[in-house]
């Protein structure tokens, strides 16, 4: 199992973002191959994250991680989306495999807190 990035999650994260920065709820919880826990807590996530990453105007740097579960090869993606001047933002999303007919459900997208302020 790949600890890199699939073609098909990188272009959910891509797509999510995308998105985000449209300000469309409906699109972002359409990329969601499993339903969200929370509509609701979801949705709050959301409005409080797209405007963060509009106001960045694309002016932003991302890094990611993969933690692969042992028992049954599923991943685990956080995308840290560094969006000067506002705070971070993190897209958690989770991947049934690394190949392209995974099922991938977004699980979080919320700011990044900052203990240093």
């Amino acid at each position: 199992m790949s600890t890199t990035i699939s073609q098909a999650e990188s272009a959910r994260i891509e797509s999510a973002i995308q998105a985000a920065v449209s300000g469309s709820w409906e699109e972002f919880a359409k990329l969601t191959d499993v339903p969200f826990p929370n509509d609701a807590s979801m949705k709050e996530q959301f409005e409080d994250s797209y405007p963060r990453l509009k106001q960045a105007r694309g002016n932003w740097q991302m890094t990611s991680g993969i933690g692969v579960v042992p028992e049954d090869g599923t991943r685990v993606i956080t995308v840290i989306i560094k969006a000067p001047p506002t705070v971070d933002i993190v897209l958690t999303l989770h991947s049934t495999s690394d190949q392209d007919d995974s099922a991938i459900s977004i699980w979080t997208f919320f700011q990044q807190l900052n203990w240093d302020d």
